[in-house]
Parts: C-alpha cells; sequence; structure tokens
C-alpha cells in the first residue's frame, strides 16, 4: 500500500505492551513503525512489530559513574547523527513511552517538531504519594520520574495509558489533555483458545519471574509455600531479581516436585506453553500502608501480565486488593477473586469453580477484545489528537 502513514515509537526501553499496538498497526498494511529506543534489544523478535528500528545504547543506571560515559555517548558522532536524524523526522505522529529521562530528552529535541506527539504512560509516578527522598527502594530516582513525567505531560498532545484513567484524579496537577485508557486486547497471532483440560491436577502459573521480597509486601515465599502445600503445581518463568532470593527460589523447585521453576522465554513461547496450565495468578499481596502511600497500584492497576493469561485462555485468579481488574475480571466472569486469608483453602475454592463456563467466558471475551478489532479504537484516538492539534493551529 502506497502512502503509508509514519508512526515512530520511542521507547527508552522496549515494553511488549507497545509491541502488541505496534505489530496490529503494522499488520493494517496502513502505516509503517519505527522504533527508536536507548536499550539494545532482540532485533528478531521486534522486527516483527516494526518496519525500522534504530538503537543508540545509554546505561539507564541511575549512578554517578555513568554520567561521563552517557554524555560520551550522547556526544559522540555516532550520537550527534542519531539525534539528528530524530529532529529530522516529520511522522503521522511520535509516540513516546515514559516516564524516563530519555522521554523528557527526545520531547526537549522535538519542541520545534511540529508533528503530533503522544505519551504513552507505562506507569503513572505522580500517584505515587511517597516521598522518594526518604525511600530505601527507590531513593531520588522516583523523584527524578516525577519530575520527567510532569515535563513530559506539558510537551504532548495527548495520552495514551495501560491502566484505568482514574489514576489521573489520584495526581496532584491537572492534566488538560485528551487521555485513552487502552482496551485490555489480545494480539490475535499470541492467542491461544481455551484447551479441555487431560487430568484433574492443578497448574497454576504467574507468567513471569518470582517478586523479590519488599518491604510492603507478604513475602512471595510464603505465598509459594501455601499453595503448593496443597498440591498444587506452580510454575515462574525467570530470575527473581534478587540474587539471594533467586537462590532460594531455585533450591526450593530441585527439593519440591509442585514447584517449577523455568527459564525466561519469550512472549509467544511462554503463552503457548501457559496454554497448557490451568490458571493465570496475580497474587502478590501489599499491606495496608503500602495500600495508602500509592493507591494508584491497586485502584487502577492493569497489567501485561493479565493480558498475557488471557492470550494463553486461562482463567484468572487475583488478588482481590487489585480493584480495577477484579472488576474486569467479575464483569466478563473470566475468572475469581480471593483475599489473603483465602489463600490456605485455595484448593478448595478452585475445586468449587465451573471450570468449564470460566473458560467459555474466557474465549468470549479473546474473541472481543482482540487487537485486530481494538486497534480501530486507537487509530480513531491518534485521528482525534491530529485534527484537534491541527484545529488549534489555525486559531493561533
Amino acid at each position: 500500500m502506497l502512502n503509508k502513514k509514519q508512526i515512530v515509537f520511542v521507547e527508552p526501553k522496549p515494553t511488549v505492551y507497545v509491541y502488541r499496538l505496534a505489530r496490529s498497526l503494522r499488520l493494517t498494511g496502513r502505516y509503517e513503525t519505527i522504533l527508536i529506543s536507548f536499550s539494545e534489544i532482540d532485533k528478531k523478535f521486534f522486527g516483527k512489530a516494526y518496519d525500522k528500528i534504530l538503537i543508540l545504547e545509554l546505561s539507564h543506571k541511575l549512578k554517578f559513574k555513568n554520567f561521563g560515559d552517557l554524555f560520551k555517548r550522547i556526544l559522540s558522532k555516532n550520537g550527534r547523527n542519531f539525534f539528528k536524524n530524530l529532529k529530522k523526522m516529520r511522522p503521522y505522529l511520535f509516540q513516546i513511552t515514559g516516564p524516563d529521562f530519555f522521554s523528557l530528552m527526545v520531547l526537549h529535541l522535538l519542541r520545534n517538531n511540529p508533528s503530533t506527539k503522544i505519551y504513552y504512560s507505562n506507569d503513572l509516578w505522580s500517584a505515587d504519594q511517597r516521598n522518594f527522598f526518604f525511600t530505601k527502594e527507590f531513593w531520588i530516582k522516583g523523584e527524578i520520574q516525577k519530575f520527567c513525567e510532569k515535563r513530559c505531560f506539558g510537551k504532548v498532545d495527548g495520552i495514551l495509558d495501560k491502566k484505568s484513567l482514574k489514576e489521573f484524579e489520584l495526581t496532584n496537577y491537572k492534566l488538560n489533555i485528551p487521555k485513552m485508557a487502552l482496551p485490555p486486547s489480545c494480539l490475535d497471532e499470541w492467542t491461544f483458545y481455551p484447551k479441555k483440560k487431560k487430568d484433574k491436577k492443578i497448574h497454576i502459573v504467574l507468567g513471569g519471574a518470582p517478586y523479590s521480597t519488599w518491604k510492603g509486601k507478604i513475602p512471595f515465599m510464603e505465598i509459594l509455600n501455601s499453595i503448593i502445600s496443597q498440591e498444587i503445581y506452580f510454575h515462574t518463568y525467570g530470575e527473581c531479581a534478587n540474587k539471594k532470593d533467586n537462590e532460594s527460589f531455585v533450591e526450593k523447585s530441585k527439593n519440591n516436585k509442585y514447584y517449577c521453576f523455568h527459564k525466561k522465554t519469550n512472549p509467544y513461547n511462554l503463552n503457548k506453553e501457559m496454554s497448557e496450565y490451568t490458571y493465570g495468578i496475580l497474587l502478590d499481596f501489599h499491606t495496608p500502608k503500602n495500600l495508602n502511600s500509592n493507591p494508584s497500584i491497586l485502584k487502577t492497576q492493569l497489567t501485561a501480565r493479565m493480558v498475557n493469561y488471557l492470550e494463553a485462555g486461562l482463567p484468572i485468579i487475583i488478588n482481590k486488593q487489585y480493584e480495577h481488574m477484579t472488576n474486569i475480571i467479575k464483569e466478563y466472569g473470566i475468572g475469581f477473586y480471593i483475599e489473603l486469608q483465602d489463600l490456605k483453602n485455595l484448593r478448595k475454592i478452585i475445586e468449587r469453580q465451573d471450570y468449564a463456563q470460566l473458560q467459555n467466558n474466557v474465549k468470549k471475551f479473546q474473541q472481543k477484545f482482540k487487537l485486530s478489532k481494538t486497534i480501530k479504537e486507537i487509530e480513531d484516538f491518534y485521528e482525534k489528537i491530529i485534527r484537534a492539534k491541527s484545529e488549534k493551529n489555525k486559531l493561533i
């Protein structure tokens, strides 16, 4: 098709959520998709979503010793040419993922670029009420993220968000620019319809690595032990971020047949493997203090992992604290929720479910929210922002 509309995706660290979107846009035949990133990536994998991939590898670690190398790379001949070519681009629109220092840097470079700019909010740090100057988890990084995020919002024409738009009500400032919450859509080619289970064994899966010990959360090892003690098979994928915790999980998998510690794999293979299991889980539990300091975590969260489960054809077991996701699961009948005190009785709760009906509801959800259908909503949002910007420019 001639005259394809060019969309430039700026992703400091490429996300699978945006991959789904770019891949679906590309498959319509109406768009040329370009990825600009500051992280080395698997070009074979991401090449299915993007016609072109441009990389300038920069360190994302906030350490004083990294600053010299960072600016050296930015000011190198390769770096100068990279940003010079970026400034020359005149696409249909830029979609820039944040918050990140690099997101703000790119938007500053594009300040005089006439193309429409849309911000993809992967996480909304402004809704987090913690003062990061006094926390060990993020220290000053959290305050830098808040600073970059607010200034990014001031430089764009619209916002796409993967969560509920109610999270913007939790910020301490108002944003008078158009916003859209992305529907929880399944990428058609990563979707596996629910399968009839061959036996009565229960296999639940966390579609990622086991969680590190984290202040404000119930230790994941406690959750794991409670589940496998009920003779439920528990699968995880990838290494825990904390090395010491990871060693504990590896050891646990060697000594208990009900815990299966798998290597990390790409999203398609992950979905394919998960499609053989019984349920996907979202069962990290938060303390009341953690909920009060960052209410958006649970009130508005919609994780990429939930979408993975639905693509894999799995009903979902969720922590009731996740309000937005729980409401979706209840509305479409695609799983059930529990509270922390229910964990010790999980097997009995699972055995009471009408599993065939849950599977049928998941299949209906897949058909309703497949990206080849919902991509039109996103295209309409793009057009709305572009028209609004055009009308605004006419009045200037």
